[in-house]
């Protein structure tokens, strides 16, 4: 019962996000479908270890092509879904290329296993699978499959790099469109997906040590496979609820992006231009709308948006969205500050200075003064007290 359970999870909480995230609208959120075809590969490889580690050998070596283009293609799959998120707004069948090292070893590993014999394939299993024998001590179409199975495994660790760079790289640039474009970033920024990557490549190395040492050895051990067991499956579960909740895409960022109103551009200089957005800010409080967007700000200006994120980011150094909880935080400390408001809520103290919701509302007021709202105003009542007394 322990045994089953360690082998089988991974590849359950693979299944149940598969189905839950292809089975979910395809037009309505087109990466998170594609996310439940990532499952589906990711499935298959944890299959194939179920099979491996309950000692179904016959059907492991029978299914081996599929384990070979399953596990050279989650990678892949996980950057094509990235891309998704974050640049690509339809299915572009040029990524499939990525998938070339997986179809190519997969074709050579069936090419591999028709010509071996029922003896040559016991030999590769027994041998080098699972006893480990130097490739030079199998005979001769055991050899040239062993030789692809390491060629796979170099390939993947090539992989592991490569995407995490690259997916890395694509992350960082759709949220730093998302900060400098809205002033609410709830659901909208995918930093989870940068951290998830950092997450695989810890993961990758395990499959890479498993790989080297052989998992013939955790066979009949279920403590020693409790360990990447349960890392896999709250990983991959983890991937799974992310990509579920993630609703905001690259395609609604455009759409807001081409929803910029029709303005009669002025000349301003930088100097005219930085006055004007101060003076929108503190005497208009544009900011206590939840929904601004750069949009609103370029139009209340006449200018270009381009203008005012330059403005913003060269002048001020930060991001717009920065900008603007800047002056949020600081309309809440003024009301957190004033005796007669103490009666309100932080529901009623979020809504007015412009805060998505009570959550955002904490957590920015906590980044930018270190502390709670809560304890923001603890702090002053304190202070307030002490200076009755005195």
């Amino acid at each position: 019962m322990w045994h089953d359970l360690v082998v089988y999870t991974p590849m359950y909480v693979t299944a149940f996000w598969a189905v839950v995230l292809l089975t979910s609208p395809k037009k309505k959120n087109l990466p998170k479908h594609f996310l439940g075809l990532f499952m589906v590969l990711a499935f298959l490889v944890y299959f194939s270890h179920t099979l491996y580690f309950k000692e179904k050998f016959g059907t492991y070596i029978f299914l081996d092509p599929v384990y070979m283009f399953s596990s050279l293609s989650v990678y892949p799959m996980y950057y094509w879904y990235i891309k998704l998120l974050t640049v690509e707004t339809r299915i572009n069948f040029k990524n499939l290329w990525l998938l070339a090292p997986a179809a190519f070893f997969s074709a050579v590993s069936i090419l591999v296993y028709t010509l071996m014999n029922e003896a040559e394939k016991s030999e590769y299993l027994h041998l080098f699978l699972l006893e480990r024998v130097k490739i030079s001590e199998l005979s001769q179409w055991p050899k040239v499959q062993a030789v692809v199975f390491i060629c796979g495994r170099f390939v993947f660790s090539i992989q592991v790099i490569f995407f995490l760079i690259h997916g890395r790289k694509l992350v960082i640039q759709y949220n730093n469109r998302i900060v400098n474009f809205y002033s609410n970033l709830e659901d909208k920024t995918i930093f989870w997906v940068k951290y998830l990557l950092y997450s695989f490549v810890a993961t990758s190395l395990m499959s890479l040590t498993f790989n080297i040492i052989g998992r013939s050895v955790f066979i009949g051990h279920s403590l020693w496979l409790l360990l990447p067991s349960a890392i896999f499956s709250v990983l991959l579960f983890f991937i799974g609820f992310q990509g579920y909740l993630q609703n905001h895409t690259v395609l609604e960022l455009k759409k807001d992006e081409k929803q910029e109103p029709e303005i009669n551009l002025k000349a301003w200089n930088s100097d005219q231009l930085k006055k004007r957005l101060l003076d929108l800010f503190e005497k208009e409080k544009v900011y206590r709308d939840a929904n601004l967007k750069i949009t609103h700000v370029s139009a209340g200006l006449n200018t270009n948006r381009t203008y005012i994120s330059k403005l913003i980011n060269n002048e001020f150094e930060v991001s717009f969205n920065e900008f603007v909880n800047r002056y949020r935080v600081k309309e809440a400390k003024d009301l957190l500050e004033n005796d007669s408001q103490q009666k309100f809520s932080l529901n009623y103290i979020s809504e007015s200075a412009g805060f998505g919701s009570v959550g955002s509302f904490i957590r920015i007021f906590k980044d930018v003064t270190g502390k709670t709202p809560g304890q923001y105003r603890e702090q002053i009542k304190r202070k307030n007290n002490s200076s009755g007394l005195l």
